[in-house]
């Protein structure tokens, strides 16, 4: 929302700021759905009868236009590929002979690797591997395009987007410290409401289980380990539901088999994977059979021999994403055969996306990597990276790399953005440090929880 539409909303009772969410519903609904988003959606329709042949043409044909774009149009592209000839670059095996795109690079370069304006874009901002975002600058199309995307593959599990009533479990935080009673506000633009996954935990899962049997939503998504919190207290007081959704589809959390197995048990319904980033990677969704397919027709996943992924994906024309090391690992299936969904796309044995690693406040409430990933400027500006670190519940080390200029700035801003994240329920202590070690043969992790262990 806008800064003063933020202001009002924070300083507004219930029924205000149901009002404002519905603007800022209306806002988002005219960038998403438009021409270029109905169009797609009939395109893709037409897209999934194609065969395994007609897949592998239109993916190298898409890989050759993504790379004609990226040399033409972004200064930094023209000459991170100088001296290779670009026009030897026709298939996807031969996209090896191309420098692969790291988060450092990009960080270090994107003012020159964007193609579009910020006032011509749709701004996508991502916590980065280090906790620090990274800008994402998408032209209108491409953002209808992946809108039109993630809309069919609920479609082929009978959710029709705007029609059907939604319930979506956000990381985003949009309610007042002294309004908790109801952790839940509507987007009726949407047919939408939208639960606080702030306040989603053990001792707040009767109260979100009850809400959810009064509104009946034809399905659920957002993050998975909320609604596991809700589906085991379900389970546990054998609560029969009052309704039964279409469909459950996760987001932004590795979905793990007993949560799966937790949350189908509760609704009585099938939960549906999905793979897709906001950084622009491939999708990889899950089809009416239970198996994972990765669209070849969105980009090309190349797999490194410790499983990494390389993603060049189609729809980021605005940030072109070309070889882009993207922090996740997947294992594409060997098997040859057609799934008995029909669908002609490879499949793919299971994906590893950022890890459910979470830090205990000392109420119990649990916060994971988008609660604690930060976008804001100052702290972009003064730190360098950082990871937040946990012995116990309800204690927790912010520890950061920044200059030792930097350090008075970055511990203000730090200390009030976990402020306004906790509310008083975590006791914080700030350190710094020249360099966060990364274990060695091991990714960088965000959050360390030895209390967990």
């Amino acid at each position: 929302m806008r800064e003063l539409q933020m202001k009002i909303y924070w300083n507004s009772p219930v029924f205000v700021q149901n009002i404002l969410t519905n603007l800022e519903g209306y806002r988002k609904n005219k960038v998403r759905f438009g021409p270029i988003y109905y169009r797609h959606l009939k395109a893709l329709e037409q897209r999934d009868y194609m065969n395994k042949e007609t897949t592998k043409s239109y993916q190298e044909e898409e890989m050759r236009k993504l790379l004609r774009h990226a040399v033409n149009h972004s200064p930094f592209y023209k000459k991170f590929y100088e001296g290779i000839n670009i026009k030897t670059i026709q298939s996807v095996s031969d996209l090896p002979k191309l420098p692969v795109l790291t988060k450092e690079i990009l960080r270090n370069n994107a003012d020159e690797i964007y193609t579009v304006s910020e006032e011509n874009s749709v701004i996508s901002m991502t916590s980065g591997t280090t906790g620090i975002p990274l800008k994402f600058l998408n032209t209108k199309e491409n953002f209808q395009q992946r809108m039109a995307h993630l809309d069919f593959f609920k479609k082929q599990h009978g959710v029709i987007g705007l029609e059907m009533k939604r319930a979506s479990f956000s990381p985003q935080k949009f309610i007042p410290k002294g309004q908790k009673k109801t952790f839940w506000r509507d987007n009726a633009t949407a047919k939408q409401r939208l639960y606080s996954t702030y306040y989603c935990n053990e001792q707040t899962a009767e109260k979100f289980a009850e809400n959810l049997n009064h509104y009946k939503p034809d399905f659920l998504d957002g993050l998975p380990s909320s609604i596991y919190e809700i589906a085991r207290w379900i389970n546990k007081n054998n609560i029969q539901l009052k309704f039964r959704p279409i469909a459950i589809f996760p987001t932004s959390e590795t979905l793990y088999p007993h949560y799966r197995t937790e949350i189908e048990r509760a609704f009585k319904c099938p939960v549906r994977d999905q793979y897709s980033s906001s950084e622009g990677s491939p999708f990889i969704t899950e089809c009416t059979q239970g198996n994972l397919h990765y669209h070849t027709d969105t980009g090309v996943i190349e797999v490194t021999e410790d499983g990494d992924m390389l993603v060049t994906c189609f729809f980021t024309y605005g940030t072109p994403l070309i070889r882009y090391r993207i922090g996740d690992a997947v294992k594409l299936s060997d098997s040859q055969q057609t799934c008995a969904c029909g669908s002609a796309f490879p499949l793919v044995d299971w994906i590893q996306g950022r890890s459910n690693d979470f830090v205990q406040s000392k109420s119990g409430r649990r916060f994971n990597f988008l609660h604690l990933s930060t976008t804001s400027p100052a702290l972009v500006a003064a730190v360098d990276k950082m990871q937040f670190i946990q012995h116990k519940p309800g204690r927790l080390i912010a520890l950061m790399e920044a200059h030792e200029n930097n350090r008075d700035a970055a511990t203000a801003v730090m200390r009030e953005k976990l402020d306004y994240t906790f509310e008083g329920d975590m006791d914080i202590e700030i350190q710094f440090t020249d360099r966060i070690p990364v274990p060695e043969n091991s990714k960088f992790r965000l959050i360390i929880n030895h209390s967990a262990s």
